[in-house]
């Protein structure tokens, strides 16, 4: 697997134009609009750029970021009372997801990796951030009973 920056750039405005369109189809199940999405996916680009990764680094981040975006959409499908503010536990877990996209971002500039190891250490950055913030939100002031299947 090869890529370039350009690679990351056209695989995140398709990740927009995806979420979008099954937001627009389906519905806001998160009940936190279109730009919410939009902002993320850029967030993730923008952040991890800013520390010029290896290609397809930004890829991996942008799949995490809407692996995420699957977990809560799939668990607030069919909302109950219990699933209220099930977006903002989304939005509360970010900063660890940022956190981890930068660690994993200097991890994969400073080393010789290739693009798939950039790929899978953009995944793990992000995905591990946002899982280790989560664990905290759902221990401390979150209630995780609608993420319980995923975990």
């Amino acid at each position: 697997m090869s890529g370039t920056f350009r690679t990351d750039a056209i695989v995140t405005a398709i990740a927009i134009a995806a979420v979008t369109a099954l937001t627009l189809i389906k519905g806001d199940v998160l009940f936190m609009g279109l730009w919410y999405y939009t902002l993320v996916l850029l967030g993730t680009f923008a952040l991890a750029r800013l520390v010029k990764p290896k290609p397809l680094f930004i890829t991996g981040g942008i799949a995490a970021a809407c692996l995420s975006f699957g977990v809560y959409i799939y668990a607030n499908w069919t909302p109950a009372p219990t699933h209220d503010l099930l977006g903002l536990g989304h939005l509360c877990s970010l900063p660890g997801a940022a956190i981890g996209l930068l660690i994993g971002a200097v991890i994969s500039r400073r080393t010789q990796q290739s693009s798939t190891a950039a790929f899978v250490t953009g995944i793990s950055g992000f995905g591990f951030g946002f899982a280790v913030n989560q664990a905290v939100l759902c221990s401390t002031v979150m209630s995780c009973r609608a993420l319980l299947p995923f975990l």
